[in-house]
Parts: C-alpha cells; sequence; structure tokens
C-alpha cells in the first residue's frame, strides 16, 4: 500500500508543484506562470481545459495554446484597425477575440485558394462528393496556412516552455 502512495505522490507531484503559481514558461522574458494559465482556462468554454490542468501533458499543451493565443493577439493588434467591419461584426465577442478572428480571417481565410480541378481531383481519389472534398480541401488548407503563420510569427518570439 505504502508503494502505491509513493507512486501515486510522485505521478501527481508534478502537477501540485505548478499551483503555487510557479513558472511554467516565457514569453520574450515574461513569465508564464499556473495562475495565468488557470485565468486561462476559466474563459474557455466546457470542462475538457479544466480536465487538461490536472496533467503534465495536458498542462504543456495549455501553455503551448496560450503563448498561441498571445502571439496571434500580440499581431493582431499590429494589422487589424479597429475600423474594420470584421471587428465590428463581432461586436458581441471581447475584443481581443474579435481581432484573432479579424486578423485570421485576413491571413488565412481570404488567402485559402481551390479551384474546380483541384476539387475534382480530390473528389475522384478520395472517393467523394465534390461539396465534401472542397470541404475537407478547405479545412487542410486552412490548417497548414495556420500552422504556417504560427511558425512565422513564433521566430519573432523568445519561447522557454519549462514542463518537459
Amino acid at each position: 500500500m505504502n508503494r502505491f502512495l509513493l507512486l501515486l505522490l510522485f505521478l501527481i507531484s508534478p502537477v501540485i508543484s505548478f499551483a503555487g503559481g510557479s513558472v511554467l514558461a516565457y514569453l520574450d522574458g515574461k513569465p508564464v506562470t499556473y495562475e495565468d494559465i488557470k485565468e486561462y482556462v476559466s474563459q474557455l468554454p466546457g470542462e475538457k481545459y479544466k480536465k487538461m490542468l490536472e496533467t503534465r501533458d495536458g498542462l504543456k499543451k495549455l501553455v503551448n495554446y496560450y503563448i498561441d493565443r498571445k502571439i496571434i493577439l500580440e499581431e493582431a493588434k499590429k494589422a487589424v484597425s479597429k475600423k474594420e467591419g470584421v471587428l465590428r461584426s463581432h461586436s458581441g465577442l471581447d475584443q481581443d477575440a474579435a481581432y484573432i478572428i479579424a486578423y485570421l480571417t485576413k491571413e488565412i481565410n481570404e488567402r485559402v485558394e481551390i479551384n474546380q480541378d483541384e476539387v475534382k481531383a480530390y473528389a475522384k481519389e478520395k472517393g467523394i462528393s465534390e461539396q465534401k472534398a472542397y470541404a475537407e480541401l478547405l479545412s487542410r488548407k486552412r490548417r497548414e496556412l495556420f500552422e504556417k503563420l504560427l511558425a512565422k510569427l513564433k521566430k519573432k518570439h523568445k519561447i522557454e516552455v519549462l514542463i518537459k
């Protein structure tokens, strides 16, 4: 029984050690603490992210999501004018979310290019309808553009995640 308790303590101690507000990462020399991540998670919908706070892997993912959001938001505030229609059309959202949506719309959604020949070839290759092929291609290309954009933005920052 004592071995079980020691093993359990060993497994959960990395998570417990973060609960005191300790530094989990640095973004451009500024600390990202457990409290920052808890606050971030409290603003996210659902229980999925709250459960991620309970494990080392989950916490690491949350830290990375938090840093990604910070980086995108910083760039969005530089690139998006307050006068842009996208900001006004998302007035029900908090301002940061509206900036991010406006920025990603400009940088990703408006840059995705899919031609009809590509859709037909993909539909034939996968044995699916052209409508489904278009949706899958659109999703894949958006994801690729997002990953390239995020990689480019991250190069402008010094990121050090302390959770291994």
